[in-house]
């Protein structure tokens, strides 16, 4: 058994050079390139990502899509507007972030990502049958 907040914490930490894995034997969540896996010979590596599970990578994530779907709860139509101009181009993370934090609905915002990350991390449990504790 997996504690869902362990899988939400390695969702939080994925991005592009990192990724992680859920060993079943140990039930313990693990970075891909973590020093303790340099002990391992060449079969023992491949043994163990073998019967690894992945998490989800940044791209399964899809924050720019958690931030679309976080705008379209938005009932105030100046707010809306701000934040779907902040989601264009280059820079649209760290400008949604200050638009959110400018219009004082930064807590709504990480709520809501919290809330994704959440449900997630419960489908990759069910998607895997691993049974998982809040």
């Amino acid at each position: 058994m997996i504690k869902l907040s362990e899988v939400i914490d390695a969702l939080d930490f994925t991005n592009d050079e990192i990724e992680y894995y859920y060993n079943p034997d140990d039930s313990k969540i693990f970075m891909s390139n973590i020093g303790e896996i340099e002990t391992l010979n060449e079969d023992e590596l491949d043994e163990l990502f073998e019967k690894s599970i992945m998490l989800p990578t940044r791209y399964d994530i899809n924050e720019y899509s958690m931030m679309e779907d976080f705008i379209e709860t938005i009932n105030d139509v100046k707010l809306y507007n701000q934040l779907c101009i902040a989601i264009n181009g280059p820079g649209a993370f760290r400008r949604f972030k200050d638009t959110c934090i400018n219009f004082e609905i930064i807590e709504d915002w990480y709520k809501f990502r919290e809330k994704k990350y959440k449900e997630i991390a419960i489908n990759w449990c069910k998607e895997n049958n691993i049974d998982y504790e809040e």
